[in-house]
């Protein structure tokens, strides 16, 4: 791909996180800006570009592909159309920021992967806390053995979910507790205990339609550690992760969005209990899209695309629903 100054970004889509999150953030990090907006609907996309001071409209998401003057698309649509237009834009040559999770299924995600690698473009599954500073504090602790060899990660992520109009609980559009709220866990999981795991036990809770309210599991991974997973749509907000290891333990309060009040605990045998804060106020993809802009410029490697590790979620996903008898009932 040419090196950009400054990035272009079209937006697929008016979705919530897109005016919440993720324009903040492109003001937050400087180096890019949105210079369309597309959506199925010409009035809705031209609504949203008059209320966020967007340049260009369009109605069809075809226009942002084949549009000349944009550099890289943001895919904020849900989870059924992410590989399809993820796939489009790589072949136009765009760069990518795809909402999680970037597909369905692992063969899904071994396809858009095997485009990302055909054609040599950039693409990123929109896990912003891969990028924050809490989450490479936690990594730099475990690899200098602070806690010493991990046996265990504890990976919940709760969130309350009673709005029944919503994609988020739409199993034909691959909504539900896992898709929409664990993959963070696994993605962490991943992160922190590599690729080679067995599923020991995994239970869902589906309703007729086929959605999931709750998903739990636990898994061994290579090296003797095992997670322990669970995610709901529940009444409570709750996200969390401990890493445990043999000489101590990470307790990580906000583990996938991290706020100013959250702490990351380090607790080793015979020591002093320390908390570290490493939240803040920004907005959600701040660090990620600093990491993006500095790609597209020239001026850092890729890190953690889609053609790394990104797959690895969705194996994971496949594996809990063939453990727990659930595969294929209400996922696409």
């Amino acid at each position: 791909m040419a090196v950009v100054s400054l990035v272009r970004w079209a937006i697929l889509g008016t979705a919530q996180i897109a005016a919440g999150e993720f324009i903040p953030s492109l003001w937050e990090v400087g180096g890019g800006r949105v210079d369309l907006i597309v959506a199925r609907d010409g009035q809705r996309a031209k609504d949203f570009a008059t209320e966020h001071g967007i340049a260009r409209y369009a109605a069809g998401y075809q226009q942002a592909i084949d549009d000349p003057d944009i550099d890289a698309i943001y895919i904020p649509l849900p989870n059924t159309l992410h590989a399809e237009w993820t796939i489009a834009a790589l072949r136009a040559g765009k760069a990518v920021l795809c909402e999680k999770p970037f597909a369905t299924s692992l063969a899904e995600a071994r396809t858009v992967t095997s485009v990302a690698e055909r054609t040599g473009g950039h693409a990123w599954e929109a896990f912003a806390f891969l990028y924050h500073p809490q989450t490479r504090r936690v990594l730099e602790l475990v690899e200098q053995g602070t806690i010493g060899a991990i046996r265990e990660v504890h990976g919940i992520y709760h969130s309350p979910n009673d709005d029944t109009s919503t994609i988020r609980n739409d199993a034909t559009l691959a909504g539900g507790a896992l898709m929409d709220v664990g993959v963070y866990p696994l993605r962490l999981a991943r992160l922190l205990l590599g690729s080679d795991f067995s599923v020991v036990r995994a239970s869902q809770q589906l309703t007729s339609a086929g959605l999931d309210l709750a998903s739990s599991a636990e898994i061994d991974f290579a090296g003797g550690a095992r997670l322990f997973f669970e995610a709901s749509f529940s009444t409570e907000y709750a996200p969390a992760a401990r890493v445990v290891g043999e000489l101590g333990e990470l307790r990580i309060s906000g583990p996938y969005a991290t706020g100013l009040e959250d702490t990351l605990e380090i607790l080793v045998t015979g020591e002093e209990p320390r908390i570290e804060r490493l939240g803040s106020n920004r907005p959600l993809f701040t660090d990620q899209l600093a990491h993006i802009h500095a790609v597209l410029d020239g001026t850092s490697a890729p890190r953690r695309q889609l053609t790394s590790d990104a797959a690895g979620t969705l194996a994971l996903v496949d594996a809990i629903r063939r453990t727990a008898g659930t595969s294929g009932k209400g996922t696409p």
